[in-house]
């Protein structure tokens, strides 16, 4: 029986598993903080992040930076891995997953419409895109990001 290690470095709080193939290496995503900072937010604890996460090296920040964003990961782990359960009409917010270019790394990013937009919800992250070049991919969707379009 083959078993495969994924080794993620998409928050904190992914590890090296070993795991089946077809099983899913994350366990669900867990909320921590009912009243907490949702996707794409800026943070600068766990604590304050609505899933626990308050990354520095979120994909959407492009790479490590000094303010984290809350996020959760949405690559598999049953329905709360899922981004939309969180969009927020009364704040006008809506989340996709996005897919790091490489590796099995994927998380929850705000939907844009406007540069504008995203420096409203999160002036850490001023550019609304697609995708950033050897970092993510959000396929025909804009997300904000640190990052400008490449």
């Amino acid at each position: 029986m083959w078993r495969i290690i994924f080794a993620i470095a998409c928050m904190p709080a992914c590890t090296a598993t070993v795991v089946e193939p077809g099983t899913c290496p994350f366990g669900a995503p867990v909320v921590k903080t009912t009243e907490g900072l949702l996707h794409g937010v800026g943070c600068q604890t766990d604590a304050q992040c609505k899933y626990g996460v308050c990354s520095k090296s979120a994909m959407q920040q492009g790479g490590t930076s000094t303010v984290g964003v809350c996020t959760k990961q949405c690559s598999c782990g049953g329905p709360t891995s899922q981004c939309s359960i969180d969009n927020d009409s009364t704040k006008n917010l809506s989340f996709t997953c996005i897919k790091a270019y490489s590796g099995s790394g994927s998380e929850c990013g705000v939907i844009c419409t406007s540069d504008k937009q995203c420096g409203d919800i999160n002036p850490g992250q001023p550019f609304c895109v697609t995708g950033v070049k050897g970092v993510f991919s959000a396929g025909a969707v804009k997300v904000c990001s640190a990052k400008p379009q490449s």
